[in-house]
Parts: C-alpha cells; structure tokens; sequence
C-alpha cells in the first residue's frame, strides 16, 4: 500500500513540475514579446501571432505535361484521342 501511495506522489510531483514548467515558458514568451515591442499595438499583434498557426500551403500536384518517351503508343494515342475529342 505504501508503495503505491510513493508512487502516486512522484506522479503528482512529475505533474507539478511539468505545469511549472509549461506555465514559465509561456510567461518568458509573453516577457519577450514585450521587450522586444516598442508599443502596445506591436506586443498586442506579436501574441496574436504567437496564437495563430501558420496556413500550411497546398500540397503539389503531378505535372499535366508527361514525356513523350515515358508513353507507350496505345496510350500515346489515347491521349490525343482524348485531347482532340
């Protein structure tokens, strides 16, 4: 029984620490966000910033152009089939 009872307070303790820990990086961005601004409005849009995630662009599609050399002539011939259909 008191084994578990150690174990539940190393668990609390490792949950303390790791809440301290989030919580002091999160007040030592705000604190850098302040020196570095030089108004309000600045250190205002440097922690919407800091809130907002990056828009990730779309991913790349396959080139429509395909080498000739790559083709066969039955699909060679389809797709000009296709083109001027």
């Amino acid at each position: 029984m008191s084994e578990l009872l150690l174990f539940l307070v190393i668990l609390a303790l490792l949950g303390a620490i790791c809440y301290q820990e989030w919580n002091a990086r999160k007040e030592r961005a705000k604190f850098i966000n302040a020196l570095i601004a030089k108004t309000s409005d600045e250190f205002r849009d440097l922690e919407l910033t800091a809130k907002v995630q990056p828009i990730k662009p779309p991913a790349p599609r396959p080139p429509d152009f395909i080498p000739e050399s790559e083709l066969s002539d039955k699909e060679f011939t389809e797709l000009i089939n296709r083109e001027v259909a």
